[in-house]
């Protein structure tokens, strides 16, 4: 049982209640429903009913079944390797980049805000094509000074 947030947003602004009279009501933290909302976290079954009963709504309006996909993500899309000649303009979010990086989306967003990492600000979202990934990884690259090549001889 998967609470769906999306329905419990969209019943509650039907109802003209904000999220605060909800948390009120239901005896619920604000950031809590807010967060379910958002479908970023799970909620109890007493929970859902005491929303469910505040709502006006049966219970099982407030429950994605197991069988129904997520609709508060994004489909997941194909993405190419950066190093392909599709993937060298494909445009990947931090997430989607640092699959192929040794940093996190975190890492990567906040070195992109500093503007030490090079990305591209499209309708206010940072993103990385294949190609800015490749200068990442090169400007990134840890490097030893006087390294020694590895002895190949036969032993």
């Amino acid at each position: 049982m998967t609470p769906n947030g999306t329905a419990i947003r969209a019943i509650r602004a039907v109802r003209r209640m904000s999220l605060r009279e909800l948390a009120r009501l239901t005896r619920l933290d604000r950031g809590h429903l807010s967060r379910l909302e958002r479908g970023l976290t799970g909620a109890s079954e007493a929970s859902l009913h005491r929303i469910a009963t505040v709502l006006q709504v049966p219970f099982d309006d407030l429950v994605r079944g197991d069988d129904e996909p997520a609709t508060d993500q994004p489909p997941a899309r194909e993405v190419p390797a950066p190093g392909t000649p599709e993937g060298e303009l494909f445009h990947y979010t931090p997430e989607e980049a640092a699959r192929w990086l040794p940093w996190s989306a975190a890492w990567l967003r906040r070195r992109a805000r500093l503007r030490e990492v090079p990305h591209n600000r499209g309708g206010g979202l940072i993103t990385f094509t294949g190609r800015d990934i490749g200068e990442i990884s090169a400007m990134t690259a840890i490097r030893p000074e006087h390294a020694e090549p590895p002895d190949r001889s036969p032993e």
